[in-house]
Protein backbone atom coordinates (compact mmCIF):
# COMPACT_ATOMS: atom_id res chain seq x y z
CA UNK A 1 0.00 0.00 0.00
CA UNK A 2 1.47 3.47 -1.06
CA UNK A 3 1.94 6.06 1.63
CA UNK A 4 2.42 10.03 1.30
CA UNK A 5 4.63 9.51 4.49
CA UNK A 6 5.23 8.26 7.94
CA UNK A 7 6.49 9.24 10.91
CA UNK A 8 9.51 6.42 12.00
CA UNK A 9 9.59 7.35 15.82
CA UNK A 10 6.50 5.13 16.85
CA UNK A 11 6.14 6.04 20.24
CA UNK A 12 8.69 8.32 22.67
CA UNK A 13 8.65 7.64 26.64
CA UNK A 14 10.54 9.39 29.32
CA UNK A 15 11.74 6.77 32.22
CA UNK A 16 11.62 7.09 35.80
CA UNK A 17 14.71 6.32 38.01
CA UNK A 18 13.34 3.25 39.29
CA UNK A 19 10.85 0.75 36.92
CA UNK A 20 8.98 -1.37 40.35
CA UNK A 21 6.60 -3.08 38.21
CA UNK A 22 7.81 -4.03 35.06
CA UNK A 23 11.14 -3.53 33.45
CA UNK A 24 12.18 -2.76 29.91
CA UNK A 25 10.93 -5.24 27.34
CA UNK A 26 13.08 -5.91 24.13
CA UNK A 27 10.88 -4.36 20.86
CA UNK A 28 8.34 -6.54 18.97
CA UNK A 29 9.81 -7.57 14.89
CA UNK A 30 9.87 -4.85 12.26
CA UNK A 31 10.60 -2.33 15.27
CA UNK A 32 13.86 -1.32 17.37
CA UNK A 33 14.09 0.26 20.50
CA UNK A 34 16.32 3.56 21.34
CA UNK A 35 17.25 3.70 24.80
CA UNK A 36 19.22 7.15 25.85
CA UNK A 37 20.90 6.75 29.14
CA UNK A 38 21.48 8.84 31.59
CA UNK A 39 25.06 9.04 30.68
CA UNK A 40 26.54 7.64 27.55
CA UNK A 41 25.79 7.36 24.13
CA UNK A 42 22.46 6.09 22.72
CA UNK A 43 22.12 2.30 22.76
CA UNK A 44 19.78 0.03 20.10
CA UNK A 45 17.68 -2.89 21.13
CA UNK A 46 16.53 -5.07 18.33
CA UNK A 47 13.70 -8.43 18.49
CA UNK A 48 15.28 -10.91 20.56
CA UNK A 49 17.92 -8.76 22.06
CA UNK A 50 18.22 -8.22 26.04
CA UNK A 51 18.56 -5.10 27.51
CA UNK A 52 20.84 -4.38 30.02
CA UNK A 53 20.22 -3.06 33.52
CA UNK A 54 16.00 -3.68 32.88
CA UNK A 55 15.22 -2.90 36.09
CA UNK A 56 17.03 -0.26 37.18
CA UNK A 57 16.33 3.53 36.50
CA UNK A 58 19.90 3.37 33.81
CA UNK A 59 17.76 5.04 30.82
CA UNK A 60 16.42 8.11 31.02
CA UNK A 61 14.26 8.28 27.60
CA UNK A 62 12.92 5.15 25.09
CA UNK A 63 12.17 5.42 21.65
CA UNK A 64 10.11 3.15 19.79
CA UNK A 65 11.33 3.31 16.24
CA UNK A 66 9.43 1.18 13.13
CA UNK A 67 11.66 -0.55 10.99
CA UNK A 68 9.93 -2.04 8.58
CA UNK A 69 9.60 -0.75 4.71
CA UNK A 70 7.27 1.47 3.57
CA UNK A 71 6.07 2.44 -0.53
CA UNK A 72 6.03 6.32 -0.27
CA UNK A 73 5.04 8.58 -3.00
CA UNK A 74 6.19 11.96 -3.36
CA UNK A 75 4.79 14.71 -5.14
CA UNK A 76 7.71 16.91 -6.48
CA UNK A 77 7.92 19.59 -8.76
CA UNK A 78 10.31 19.66 -11.30
CA UNK A 79 11.82 22.77 -13.22
CA UNK A 80 12.13 22.15 -17.63
CA UNK A 81 14.79 23.95 -19.63
CA UNK A 82 12.64 26.75 -19.87
CA UNK A 83 11.87 28.21 -16.04
CA UNK A 84 8.33 29.58 -16.96
CA UNK A 85 7.27 25.61 -17.32
CA UNK A 86 8.03 22.77 -14.79
CA UNK A 87 7.16 19.22 -14.65
CA UNK A 88 4.95 17.47 -12.42
CA UNK A 89 6.23 14.30 -10.90
CA UNK A 90 5.26 11.34 -8.76
CA UNK A 91 8.06 9.59 -6.93
CA UNK A 92 7.76 6.51 -5.89
CA UNK A 93 10.00 4.38 -3.98
CA UNK A 94 10.52 1.55 -0.85
CA UNK A 95 12.17 3.14 2.29
CA UNK A 96 13.28 1.71 5.60
CA UNK A 97 14.81 2.66 8.46
CA UNK A 98 18.33 1.89 8.31
CA UNK A 99 19.71 2.94 12.19
CA UNK A 100 17.70 3.98 14.41
CA UNK A 101 19.66 6.18 16.68
CA UNK A 102 20.26 8.41 13.69
CA UNK A 103 16.61 8.61 13.09
CA UNK A 104 16.41 9.93 16.78
CA UNK A 105 19.61 12.13 16.49
CA UNK A 106 18.60 14.05 13.46
CA UNK A 107 14.87 13.77 15.06
CA UNK A 108 13.17 12.69 12.35
CA UNK A 109 9.87 12.52 12.48
CA UNK A 110 8.21 12.60 8.16
CA UNK A 111 10.12 10.49 6.07
CA UNK A 112 8.90 12.21 3.21
CA UNK A 113 10.05 15.52 4.51
CA UNK A 114 13.73 14.31 4.97
CA UNK A 115 13.69 12.48 1.77
CA UNK A 116 11.86 15.26 -0.43
CA UNK A 117 14.96 17.84 -0.61
CA UNK A 118 18.08 15.43 -1.50
CA UNK A 119 15.88 14.23 -4.25
CA UNK A 120 14.85 16.84 -5.44
CA UNK A 121 18.10 18.41 -6.19
CA UNK A 122 19.10 15.11 -7.84
CA UNK A 123 16.35 15.08 -10.26
CA UNK A 124 16.31 18.92 -10.77
CA UNK A 125 20.07 18.78 -12.49
CA UNK A 126 18.22 15.99 -14.87
CA UNK A 127 15.11 17.82 -15.48
CA UNK A 128 16.25 21.60 -16.67
CA UNK A 129 17.99 19.37 -19.47
CA UNK A 130 14.71 18.50 -21.06
CA UNK A 131 11.94 20.81 -22.82
CA UNK A 132 8.84 20.86 -21.41
CA UNK A 133 7.26 18.81 -25.18
CA UNK A 134 9.97 16.20 -24.12
CA UNK A 135 7.98 15.10 -21.57
CA UNK A 136 8.88 11.55 -21.83
CA UNK A 137 12.28 11.45 -22.74
CA UNK A 138 13.14 13.68 -19.36
CA UNK A 139 10.90 10.79 -17.53
CA UNK A 140 13.07 7.59 -18.78
CA UNK A 141 16.05 9.15 -17.48
CA UNK A 142 15.30 10.89 -14.45
CA UNK A 143 14.25 6.99 -13.51
CA UNK A 144 17.55 6.38 -14.56
CA UNK A 145 19.47 8.83 -12.69
CA UNK A 146 17.98 7.78 -9.20
CA UNK A 147 17.70 4.33 -9.67
CA UNK A 148 20.92 3.60 -7.89
CA UNK A 149 20.17 5.80 -5.33
CA UNK A 150 20.15 3.79 -1.94
CA UNK A 151 20.00 6.71 0.45
CA UNK A 152 22.11 7.10 3.68
CA UNK A 153 22.85 5.40 7.13
CA UNK A 154 19.10 6.60 8.69
CA UNK A 155 17.03 5.75 5.57
CA UNK A 156 17.79 3.28 2.76
CA UNK A 157 16.13 3.23 -0.14
CA UNK A 158 15.36 1.32 -3.26
CA UNK A 159 13.21 0.49 -6.47
CA UNK A 160 12.85 4.29 -6.77
CA UNK A 161 10.49 5.35 -9.99
CA UNK A 162 9.86 8.76 -11.56
CA UNK A 163 6.41 9.72 -13.08
CA UNK A 164 6.35 13.04 -14.82
CA UNK A 165 2.23 13.90 -14.52
CA UNK A 166 0.11 15.82 -16.15
CA UNK A 167 -3.77 17.09 -15.26
CA UNK A 168 -6.48 15.63 -16.97
CA UNK A 169 -8.04 19.34 -17.17
CA UNK A 170 -4.95 20.41 -18.38
CA UNK A 171 -4.71 17.41 -21.02
CA UNK A 172 -8.13 18.51 -22.44
CA UNK A 173 -7.34 22.39 -22.31
CA UNK A 174 -3.79 21.86 -24.04
CA UNK A 175 -5.26 19.51 -26.57
CA UNK A 176 -7.85 22.08 -27.26
CA UNK A 177 -5.36 25.48 -27.40
CA UNK A 178 -3.13 23.06 -29.39
CA UNK A 179 -6.16 22.65 -32.13
CA UNK A 180 -6.85 25.62 -32.27
CA UNK A 181 -3.10 26.78 -32.77
CA UNK A 182 -3.23 24.32 -35.32
CA UNK A 183 -6.30 25.49 -37.13
CA UNK A 184 -4.72 29.58 -36.85
CA UNK A 185 -1.54 28.31 -38.31
CA UNK A 186 -3.10 26.11 -41.57
CA UNK A 187 -5.71 29.42 -41.97
CA UNK A 188 -2.49 31.47 -42.43
CA UNK A 189 -0.88 29.39 -44.73
CA UNK A 190 -3.81 29.34 -46.86
CA UNK A 191 -3.96 33.18 -46.67
CA UNK A 192 -0.49 33.45 -47.06
CA UNK A 193 -0.54 31.36 -50.10
CA UNK A 194 -3.55 33.25 -51.22
CA UNK A 195 -2.01 36.68 -51.17
CA UNK A 196 1.22 35.22 -53.24
CA UNK A 197 -1.26 33.70 -55.86
CA UNK A 198 -2.68 37.13 -56.41
CA UNK A 199 0.62 38.85 -56.51
CA UNK A 200 2.11 37.15 -59.25
CA UNK A 201 -0.94 36.79 -61.16
CA UNK A 202 -2.22 40.69 -60.44
CA UNK A 203 0.89 41.96 -58.74
CA UNK A 204 0.09 44.76 -55.91
CA UNK A 205 -2.94 45.47 -58.27
CA UNK A 206 -4.42 42.11 -56.82
CA UNK A 207 -3.46 43.10 -53.63
CA UNK A 208 -5.05 46.42 -53.16
CA UNK A 209 -8.17 45.24 -54.65
CA UNK A 210 -8.18 43.11 -51.75
CA UNK A 211 -7.13 45.91 -49.25
CA UNK A 212 -10.48 47.46 -50.89
CA UNK A 213 -12.65 44.50 -50.16
CA UNK A 214 -11.41 44.75 -46.45
CA UNK A 215 -11.04 48.21 -45.60
CA UNK A 216 -12.98 49.95 -47.79
CA UNK A 217 -12.02 52.82 -51.35
CA UNK A 218 -10.35 54.89 -48.73
CA UNK A 219 -7.87 52.43 -47.92
CA UNK A 220 -6.96 51.83 -51.31
CA UNK A 221 -6.71 55.50 -52.30
CA UNK A 222 -4.73 55.93 -49.68
CA UNK A 223 -1.97 53.49 -50.51
CA UNK A 224 -2.05 54.52 -54.56
CA UNK A 225 -1.50 58.38 -53.75
CA UNK A 226 1.17 57.40 -51.04
CA UNK A 227 3.21 55.30 -53.93
CA UNK A 228 2.29 58.02 -56.33
CA UNK A 229 3.14 61.33 -54.17
CA UNK A 230 7.25 58.78 -53.27
CA UNK A 231 7.24 58.50 -56.78
CA UNK A 232 6.56 62.23 -57.83
CA UNK A 233 8.88 63.64 -54.84
CA UNK A 234 11.96 61.21 -56.23
CA UNK A 235 11.12 62.66 -60.05
CA UNK A 236 11.33 66.23 -58.92
CA UNK A 237 14.27 65.98 -56.75
CA UNK A 238 15.96 64.85 -59.86
CA UNK A 239 14.40 67.50 -61.93
CA UNK A 240 15.72 69.92 -59.55
CA UNK A 241 19.29 68.80 -59.73
CA UNK A 242 19.56 68.54 -63.60
CA UNK A 243 18.33 71.99 -63.41
CA UNK A 244 20.86 73.16 -61.06
CA UNK A 245 23.44 71.13 -63.08
CA UNK A 246 22.80 72.63 -66.36
CA UNK A 247 24.56 75.91 -66.45
CA UNK A 248 27.66 73.89 -65.74
CA UNK A 249 30.16 73.66 -68.48
CA UNK A 250 31.57 70.85 -67.20
CA UNK A 251 28.78 68.83 -68.69
CA UNK A 252 28.19 67.92 -71.93
CA UNK A 253 25.04 69.57 -73.65
CA UNK A 254 24.23 67.10 -75.90
CA UNK A 255 23.91 64.44 -72.89
CA UNK A 256 22.43 66.94 -71.04
CA UNK A 257 19.37 67.30 -73.59
CA UNK A 258 19.07 63.25 -73.44
CA UNK A 259 18.82 62.68 -69.56
CA UNK A 260 16.26 65.82 -69.45
CA UNK A 261 13.99 64.40 -72.01
CA UNK A 262 14.26 60.96 -70.32
CA UNK A 263 12.80 62.59 -66.82
CA UNK A 264 10.56 64.73 -68.01
CA UNK A 265 8.93 61.94 -69.74
CA UNK A 266 9.23 60.19 -66.65
CA UNK A 267 7.50 63.32 -64.98
CA UNK A 268 4.54 63.45 -67.44
CA UNK A 269 4.10 60.12 -68.48
CA UNK A 270 1.88 57.77 -66.64
CA UNK A 271 2.93 56.99 -62.89
CA UNK A 272 4.57 53.59 -62.09
CA UNK A 273 1.98 53.62 -58.76
CA UNK A 274 -0.63 51.16 -59.09
CA UNK A 275 -3.78 51.58 -61.48
CA UNK A 276 -1.14 54.53 -63.24
CA UNK A 277 -1.71 56.67 -59.59
CA UNK A 278 -4.32 59.62 -58.95
CA UNK A 279 -3.46 62.46 -60.77
CA UNK A 280 -5.69 63.26 -63.97
CA UNK A 281 -4.60 63.64 -67.74
CA UNK A 282 -5.60 67.56 -67.44
CA UNK A 283 -2.90 67.91 -64.75
CA UNK A 284 -0.42 65.29 -66.51
CA UNK A 285 -1.08 67.58 -69.39
CA UNK A 286 0.14 70.85 -67.99
CA UNK A 287 3.11 69.08 -66.61
CA UNK A 288 4.18 68.27 -69.94
CA UNK A 289 3.73 71.85 -71.83
CA UNK A 290 5.62 73.53 -68.62
CA UNK A 291 8.63 70.38 -69.07
CA UNK A 292 8.62 71.10 -73.16
CA UNK A 293 8.88 75.18 -72.40
CA UNK A 294 11.62 74.32 -69.69
CA UNK A 295 13.48 72.45 -72.47
CA UNK A 296 13.22 74.33 -75.36
CA UNK A 297 14.51 77.36 -73.31
CA UNK A 298 17.53 74.91 -72.62
CA UNK A 299 17.46 73.93 -76.31
CA UNK A 300 18.47 77.66 -76.64
CA UNK A 301 20.73 77.65 -74.65
CA UNK A 302 22.79 75.45 -76.87
CA UNK A 303 22.28 77.03 -80.10
CA UNK A 304 23.56 80.08 -78.54
CA UNK A 305 27.10 77.77 -77.97
CA UNK A 306 30.12 77.82 -80.19
CA UNK A 307 29.89 75.23 -82.84
CA UNK A 308 33.44 74.00 -81.96
CA UNK A 309 31.80 73.23 -78.68
CA UNK A 310 29.06 71.01 -80.24
CA UNK A 311 31.56 69.53 -82.68
CA UNK A 312 33.35 68.35 -79.79
CA UNK A 313 30.68 66.59 -78.44
CA UNK A 314 29.36 65.28 -81.57
CA UNK A 315 32.54 63.44 -80.98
Amino acid sequence: MEEYTYNPIVKSTSLPLVLPRMPLRPPEPGSALVLAPRKGDLLTIRNGESIPDAWYGTYRHAYLVDTTEHRLVLEMPLLSQDPAFGFPSLVRLNCQVGDAVEIVVRGIVDVSAALRLPLQRMLRQVSRNYDIGELHQAEDELSRSVRNFTGDAAIQLRNITVELVVNNDEVLASGRRYREIERETRLIEMRRERHLRMLRKEGAEGLIAEIMEREGPRAAYDIIAGAEREERGELLTAWNKMMEGSHSEERESWEFLQAERALRDRITGDSSAPFGGIRSSRLRGSLAANAERVTNRAASRVRGLPRMRVEDADE
